[in-house]
């Protein structure tokens, strides 16, 4: 009897609920919340040239204000993105220190104003995908260009512990600016989401001038701030692909855009044609699904009629992942299926196995995609 036999066991890795693919395209975002003055900025005109009717170093404490932003960015969709982010920021002034050393600084209700920042920043991001379907962490930094605008005022009356101060100083200053970001997108709608983030936006020292008791001077003066930040974020483009699947007559499930299985084909002939199948696994999986186990065993059967050759398992991974990691893993999905064949009788001496990882796509696509037609251990038995 000439057998010609073609078998497919698929495992629909994601029937239920299945995940899009990682956005890739253009996104905008906007958001607002505190933004907390890192307590004691640095204040002093001590070792400058020209300081005035006395010299100090000592530190600004601020109020609790408010920050604002928004971005325009661009998702690779291997979990980078970079953007432009114009911030802004504000805090209302409360004291200037005391630097014991007889200097009794100005104290709440004695100074009065603020400081504000307007920052152009360019962040690069990196989104943990793949760790829940709806929260995604992610971490990122920024670097930019900020215009610092202090807009301070004080004066300590006569009857105060010192004699009489007075204190301004007031033009914005350009400086670099930099940031660290770490937060998460909470999915809300398709291509929606909303993003929590902390950010630690700071800037480089500078030299700002005005006045003490009515005399020019300069000041170094310096700006730090914790940023506590809730917002919106969406995506400019279509939706991501989603993988669909289709019920087999042998119980398996495959895309929609795939063929199922052939039904079991017998024609007479005087030699066995090879036995051809696949074996489709769940993501980041190597264990065998009942459908598989069935049809390993039914085509183990049929092989064992005739006078078995080779027999040929190669096992495969899509491309998400590291690709050493690809590599074992194309191991044990070669291994899992070898042994299944020995377990039905298939003699081990005829077996031989290759593991391919990531480098024999049955579909073609970009690093870091997950795609269920490469996820798979393809096997030949040929007959002498």
């Amino acid at each position: 009897m000439k057998l010609k036999t073609t078998l497919l066991a698929a495992a629909a890795s994601m029937a239920i609920a299945p995940a899009a693919h990682a956005y890739e395209g253009l996104y905008g975002a906007i958001g607002a919340g505190l933004n907390y003055m890192q307590p004691e900025r640095d204040v002093s005109n001590d070792g400058i040239t020209g300081a005035g009717p006395f010299v100090f170093d000592s530190a600004a404490d601020y109020d609790n204000g408010i920050a604002i932003y928004t971005a325009l960015g661009y998702a690779w969709g291997n979990g980078f993105r970079n953007e432009i982010e114009f911030s802004y920021g504000s805090n209302d002034i409360d004291q200037i220190d005391p630097d014991g050393l007889g200097f009794s600084g100005w104290p709440a209700g004695s100074i009065t104003g603020d400081t504000s920042t307007i920052a152009v920043m360019l962040n690069t991001i990196y989104d943990f995908d793949g760790m829940s379907d709806r929260f995604t962490p992610y971490i990122g930094g920024g670097l930019g260009i900020a215009s610092v605008d202090h807009d301070i005022a004080g004066s300590v009356s006569p009857g105060a512990p010192t004699t009489p101060m007075s204190i301004t100083y007031g033009p914005d200053t350009r400086t670099l600016a930099y940031q660290g970001i770490a937060g998460v997108a909470v999915g809300l709608a398709e291509g929606l989401a909303l993003d929590l983030s902390y950010r630690y936006f700071g800037t480089k020292k500078r030299q700002v001038s005005g006045t003490l008791n009515g005399a020019a001077t300069a000041f170094d003066v310096g700006h730090a701030a914790h940023r506590l930040m809730a917002g919106l974020r969406w995506n400019f483009g279509a939706a991501a692909p989603v993988v669909q699947y289709k019920d087999c007559w042998d119980g398996s499930s495959v895309p929609v855009t795939s063929e199922c299985p052939p039904q079991l084909v017998e024609q007479a002939a005087a030699v066995a044609d090879p036995i051809n199948f696949t074996v489709y696994f769940d993501y980041d999986k190597s264990n065998l699904t009942s459908q598989a186990q069935t049809l390993i065993q039914e085509a183990a059967s049929r092989a064992l009629a005739n006078d078995i050759e080779t027999v040929v398992v190669q096992g495969n991974t899509d491309t998400s992942g590291g690709s050493a990691y690809n590599q074992a893993l194309s191991e044990r999905r070669a291994a899992v299926v070898r042994d299944a064949l020995i377990a039905n009788g298939v003699p081990a001496d005829r077996i031989r196995t290759d593991a391919l990882g990531e480098t024999n796509l049955a579909k073609p696509t970009a690093d870091g995609v997950r795609e269920p037609l490469n996820r798979r251990s393809d096997v030949t038995i040929t007959f002498e």
